[in-house]
């Protein structure tokens, strides 16, 4: 008996009333750069009424690589890609949707990279057409890690997925939701695959918003239909997931959607449905109260933790009041500086009625602090600095400043002063940069109290100081691709009461590019 060979990849999509973008769909499997004697497609027309059962025939007439089957209506896509992946033999299980297509060599690219890793889930590149999708999500990566990564950022089906696992972890879709089964499926899908890549280089997925909106979920849910796949993933995410940092990234990203798909819709319906409204606020409450902590604030836009943290502590109107609030139409929140820290002033800022905590609308650590290190010299035995620095939207142009060398076994640090200087490439980008550029000369002969520097590795900071506010940068190449990596040792004189002592050091930057110093310290030298 002739045994069939195993297809590389099983490719599966789900139909119901997919026309006319089905055959877009189906023509950008059969024209993959792969080749058709690579792939099985199985597709389950999922009781279509629009003619895409016939026009699926008549793909499968044509490629006997297509094998279709009907069902009468499941009401989800979980069901029909379930019986497909029953019946998948492709060493890799691709999920397509009806109404997206791939770019030609798509598969291709995403074989090629899970052979050469090893990997059990790779990300396709995706292109929204009409839709949005998560550019962080696709940074390309022959490597990945779930938890520091952006990869969680994308849970819908379109990746490439070693079937054996899934196989082994008997993983398959709920059939018993009809929105959001992608969320627990994929879940599922990352928590057990052993390596991560994400083919980011080239468009691999279109993901198309129909003409119709059909495809975009839009008919009415009820409330446990909103959040029932939230509680779900949640709980699969709590329960499987002891990392503190993973555990913290993945539920911070279910927060962001409980805000944004069940909150605030039940926020738009309170005047017409309170019933609905009641119910969500109760269920998401619960979420609230089970799993978030508050160094998942991180994880969300600084509104969406404040709109969170009303939710859980504040009244129910000043929730209310801030889902209601859009940014993007919105001129863009003023900032104001105290005692050291940056408040951006979103609504309900000090309203003594909402008695919402200060820390919620402090953004300094978030402050981007913009520095480049321009050149690097010895002039004797002084080392010259040269670049500029400034903490972006503060500041009156001059640069208040020190450059800090820290031990980096013990954690000592002694501070150069910094010389502001003109930055003539700046001032055509914002006037008041004029004066944003830097200039520090260390004497490490006297640095450290008027004594060498101690031996050891000493690395490079920098305080930026702006209206009271101090950001600490760590200086490097990798702010100034065109300095040169190498500079040579300088011998350094150091003279006292009891005569003089030679001292070596060795500026270099490290595998992140970031510059150091090695010192060494001879003996003293014979006086007379």
């Amino acid at each position: 008996m002739h045994r069939q060979p195993t297809p590389d990849v099983s490719v599966i999509i789900a139909v119901y009333d997919a026309l006319p973008y089905l055959s877009d769909c189906l023509e950008s499997v059969v024209q993959q750069s792969i080749g058709m004697e690579r792939l099985e497609v199985i597709a389950v027309d999922d009781g279509s009424t629009d003619g895409s059962g016939a026009e699926l025939e008549r793909y499968a007439a044509r490629y006997p690589q297509l094998r279709v089957l009907h069902q009468p209506n499941s009401g989800g896509p979980g069901a029909p890609r379930n019986r497909a992946l029953d019946l998948a033999r492709g060493r890799y299980v691709f999920v397509l949707d009806a109404d997206d297509y791939l770019g030609p060599e798509a598969l291709e690219r995403l074989v090629a990279m899970a052979e050469a890793q090893g990997s059990d889930l790779v990300l396709a590149r995706q292109v929204g057409l009409g839709r949005t999708v998560s550019e962080k999500a696709y940074r390309h990566a022959e490597e990945a890690d779930l938890y520091t990564s952006e990869v969680y950022r994308s849970l819908h089906s379109a990746k490439l997925m070693r079937r054996q696992v899934l196989e082994d972890g008997h993983l398959r879709y709920p059939e018993d939701l009809w929105y959001g089964e992608d969320q627990i499926f994929m879940t599922s899908v990352f928590l057990a695959a052993g390596k991560i890549s994400v083919v980011g280089d080239y468009d691999c997925y279109f993901l198309r918003r129909r003409d119709d909106g059909r495809n975009i979920t839009s008919r009415p849910r009820s409330a446990e239909e909103t959040v029932a796949h939230i509680e779900r993933v949640m709980a699969l995410v709590a329960e499987r997931v002891q990392d503190p940092v993973g555990r913290r990234r993945m539920l911070g990203r279910h927060f962001r959607s409980l805000l944004s798909t069940a909150l605030r819709p039940a926020v738009l319906a309170r005047h017409t449905d309170p019933g609905y409204t009641a119910e969500v606020y109760g269920r998401a409450r619960a979420l609230v109260e089970t799993y978030w902590t508050p160094d998942m604030g991180g994880e969300l836009a600084r509104i969406d933790w404040i709109r969170l943290y009303a939710f859980a502590c504040g009244p129910l109107t000043a929730f209310e009041q801030l889902v209601e609030y859009d940014p993007a139409k919105e001129p863009e929140p003023a900032e104001l500086v105290d005692n050291g820290r940056v408040y951006r002033c979103y609504p309900l800022f000090r309203d003594p009625a909402a008695a919402l905590p200060d820390v919620l609308f402090d953004v300094t650590d978030r402050l981007k602090t913009r520095h480049h290190l321009a050149s690097m010299s010895w002039q004797g035995g002084r080392l010259r600095l040269t670049g500029h620095a400034y903490i972006q939207g503060l500041g009156t142009g001059r640069m208040e400043s020190e450059l800090v060398l820290r031990a980096r076994e013990t954690g000592q640090e002694h501070t150069v002063p910094v010389l502001a200087r003109p930055t003539p490439e700046l001032t055509e980008k914002d006037p008041e940069l004029a004066m944003a550029g830097f200039s520090a000369d260390a004497d490490l002969a006297t640095l450290a109290a008027g004594e060498p520097l101690a031996p050891g590795t000493w690395d490079c900071f920098l305080n930026v100081r702006a209206d009271g506010v101090t950001r600490t940068v760590r200086l490097g190449r990798r702010h100034a691709p065109d300095l040169d990596r190498t500079a040579r040792r300088a011998r350094v004189l150091a003279r006292d009461a009891g005569g003089a002592t030679e001292v070596a050091a060795a500026p270099f930057f490290t595998a992140y590019g970031n510059l150091s110093f090695e010192v060494v310290r001879r003996l003293p030298l014979p006086t007379g």
